[in-house]
């Protein structure tokens, strides 16, 4: 079957549309002519893989990371980066209408990243023995099957070449007794910390001699277990100090997060007298610059070891009107709706699965103001939908390429009552 790529569907396929129906063809580019081959027919849609590239798209571009056809890291690769941010602007807005039946809401430019590659200062790699050797890698496209890796282009220079090294490494050690699960590695722009995970259920100790062999090599040296110590290590965001660890959440491209809080304490509008809760509030991201220009500010994590590296951050910046409470959000609502809490402006920025549970309870505090940071714009849809029809209007939306050669999309909403 012939057909052309009109746009892209949030996670990387093509769309097209023919007879009526609708086909998400994997590898599919915007104005792809293709011959494809059907693999799963649903009746109304079918998703399909390219079968020939007839007509190939004038933003279709070689890939620069040799293993881009089989790891599962990035999608975009072959595609142009103006054509890039272009239809991930169009994913946004088509999600929020067809999710969230919000049309013709303002939702501005997408913000680039300043680094198409090179720009993520945190990985998480699987780790696995098999014929003789460790590997290093991602999961496949589509699959939980594992590609090789010893290098990649997306990450920072300084986190790349440890990935190298740590790969050398273990390729020249060649025991397949080390437990060794996963490999976290992070930058700070100066130097790579390093935490090593070791199986569900072992011990991290039997990970020691490995963790000897690291500290070897000034590529490697800052390396700690998962477990019995994790090292962490301080970093610099808008002049603010932070301490955070590799397995700690964090945004992973240092520039789009700056630009991303800006835009929070830009909309914010604070002044000595606004109160703020921060849900999701992590190591503090948004939470100290919101302190810092507010009256108090109260920051809602359930991650115990995120909480204190919160409290550990705001007490390098000499930040005293902020709370941060080990809970999750939901029951921390509750709590505060039940305490009769009223806050001028609250900030959350939840995980993929959006904030569906806590929409109720989080009108019920009767913010002037919510500032929504989503990950995912079918969540995001969804929820400011369940908000629009509470009393809440979409005042703007300004997407975020947080994540260049992905299908990913960073936003942030503001909504007023």
């Amino acid at each position: 079957m012939q057909i052309e790529i009109e746009s892209l569907a949030f996670g990387g396929a093509g769309i097209a549309k023919k007879d009526g129906k609708v086909f998400f063809v994997i590898g599919g580019l915007p104005k792809d002519v293709l011959e494809i081959n059907i693999i799963k027919d649903k009746g109304s849609y079918a998703q399909a893989v390219i079968a020939n590239i007839i007509e190939p798209s004038p933003d279709r571009i070689e890939p620069s990371c040799p293993v881009f056809k089989l790891c599962g890291g990035c999608q975009l690769q072959n595609l142009t980066y103006p054509a890039q941010l272009r239809e991930k602007e169009h994913i946004l807005k088509e999600t929020m209408g067809r999710i969230g039946g919000l049309h013709n809401i303002p939702v501005e430019p997408i913000a680039s990243s300043p680094k198409e590659f090179g720009f993520r200062n945190k990985v998480t790699l699987s780790a696995w023995f098999y014929k003789g050797q460790w590997h290093l890698g991602y999961n496949q496209k589509g699959s939980t099957r594992k590609v090789s890796i010893k290098s990649c282009p997306i990450s920072e220079e300084i986190v790349d070449k440890t990935i190298t090294k740590i790969s050398d490494v273990l390729s020249s050690l060649g025991d397949p007794h080390f437990p060794l699960d996963k490999i976290h590695i992070s930058s700070n722009g100066v130097k790579s910390q390093i935490t090593l995970v070791p199986v569900h259920n072992r011990k991290g100790d039997t990970l020691k001699t490995l963790h000897r062999h690291l500290k070897r090599h000034q590529e490697t040296e800052n390396v700690s277990i998962a477990g019995i110590g994790e090292t962490g290590f301080e970093f610099s965001i808008l002049g603010n100090k932070f301490m955070t660890t590799p397995s700690a959440f964090n945004q992973v491209n240092s520039s789009i997060n700056e630009l991303m809080i800006n835009t929070v304490i830009e909309w914010a509008e604070l002044n000595e007298n606004t109160t703020v809760l921060d849900l999701y509030s992590g190591i503090g991201n948004f939470s100290i610059p919101l302190a810092q220009a507010s009256k108090e500010v109260l920051g809602i994590e359930i991650s115990k070891n995120s909480v204190k590296l919160a409290n550990k951050n705001a007490e390098l910046n000499s930040v005293t009107n902020i709370v941060f409470q080990n809970a999750s959000s939901e029951d921390a609502i509750t709590i505060l709706n039940d305490q009769e809490e009223k806050f001028d402006l609250v900030v959350l920025d939840p995980p993929r699965e959006g904030a569906k549970e806590i929409i109720d309870g989080l009108v019920k505090l009767d913010p002037e103001k919510i500032i929504y940071v989503s990950c995912d714009p079918a969540t995001l849809a969804r929820d400011l939908k369940k908000l629009d029809e509470l009393g809440y209007k979409v005042v703007k939306i300004r997407p975020f390429d947080m994540f260049p050669q992905t299908f990913h999309i960073e936003s942030i909403t503001m909504l007023s009552k």
